[in-house]
């Protein structure tokens, strides 16, 4: 099993922009010294607690200073910029990156970025495929390119000029493109069976109960694909004081409690409280945010952490790679101690 990183990233509103920046970019140098593997950027651009607006610009600040670490969008909200844009700027990162690079891609959640954008009323599940398939045929076809689309219509055709090398788009690194990954928060089975019908990789969120990790399981396992890099996000906390787990790691004063409660308000503000539900359909369920940090929290010592990742391993055989969540440094020395415990301590005992 695979250890990655995600970072929405979550801050409180008033901590200093500067200082949140450079924390980010600590924790994923830090995390590429400790052997993870991957780590996926959140972006929203109207959001003070989550302040990474553009999650390439960020990507590309850890560029030459990381090493060994695939870097991924998580995610490129794609009905929010042009399909040529998102092709180029992926194309030249991947390049930089030599293949170090992840394509997370979604169509979007944050209402008042939606607004800013005037796609609050629009299809955007709509023009997110159309987006990502307007960005793989200008990989996949040679210019003059003439695409049409609802949302979006991309031609070449009138300056394409063959001697003066104009009118053609340069290729990612990886060939035929970089892996594609989207994030699966909602209910709908039928839209992670199609996510893997074309090829692309799946995160399960954080925020998802046991019992939706189950069904996401048995998609995963039926699938006729059998390549399938499935991500399990989890809060995860490691601590040998006791007092820490219980006075950082669990308490409603701690960074993980915070996080939760920031984006339980936001679902709630939105009307997608479904998300965190056990049975989405149920109107009556209500959410208790204490019972939702036990249920969400992987937290302890070395050896509890260890049981319930092997556990979490066990009751999810088709899971690939265990994805930590970051949030807020709170405690720089803790928070850091935590990272190293489970990816020196944890992850090799698995």
């Amino acid at each position: 099993m695979k250890l990655g990183y995600f970072t929405f990233p979550m801050h409180p509103h008033n901590k200093n922009y500067y200082k949140s920046l450079m924390e980010d970019r600590e924790s994923i140098i830090l995390a590429d010294k400790l052997d993870f593997k991957e780590a996926f950027v959140g972006e929203h651009l109207s959001d003070k607690c989550e302040r990474i607006t553009s999650c390439m610009n960020f990507i590309s600040s850890l560029a030459f200073d990381t090493k060994k670490i695939k870097l991924a969008t998580g995610t490129l909200n794609l009905p929010h910029s042009h399909p040529v844009t998102l092709a180029a700027q992926i194309s030249m990162i991947d390049t930089l990156l030599k293949g170090r690079f992840i394509m997370g891609i979604g169509p979007g959640s944050l209402v008042s970025d939606m607004e800013m954008y005037q796609t609050l009323d629009k299809n955007r599940l709509e023009m997110f495929l159309e987006s990502i398939d307007h960005i793989l045929n200008l990989w996949k076809l040679k210019a003059p390119y003439d695409l049409k689309g609802k949302y979006w219509n991309i031609s070449t055709k009138k300056t394409y000029n063959k001697n003066l090398f104009i009118g053609t788009m340069g290729k990612p690194f990886q060939k035929p493109h970089p892996e594609i990954v989207v994030t699966s928060l909602g209910a709908s089975i039928s839209g992670l069976e199609q996510a893997i019908d074309r090829g692309w990789n799946i995160i399960s969120s954080n925020f998802l109960r046991h019992n939706r990790l189950e069904q996401h399981n048995d998609v995963i396992g039926k699938a006729k694909r059998k390549n399938i890099n499935w991500r399990i996000a989890k809060f995860i906390f490691v601590s040998k004081s006791k007092r820490e787990q219980e006075n950082y790691g669990m308490s409603s004063k701690g960074p993980i409690f915070f996080c939760l409660k920031q984006i339980y308000n936001k679902l709630k503000k939105a009307n997608r409280l479904d998300i965190l539900k056990k049975n989405p359909a149920d109107k009556k369920e209500k959410i208790n945010l204490d019972i939702l940090m036990k249920e969400l929290v992987i937290c302890g010592d070395v050896s509890k952490v260890i049981d319930e990742v092997q556990s979490l391993k066990n009751n999810f055989s088709n899971m690939s790679t265990l994805t930590y969540v970051n949030v807020d440094w709170k405690n720089k020395k803790i928070s850091k101690k935590s990272m190293e415990l489970l990816a020196e301590k944890v992850i090799p005992k698995i």
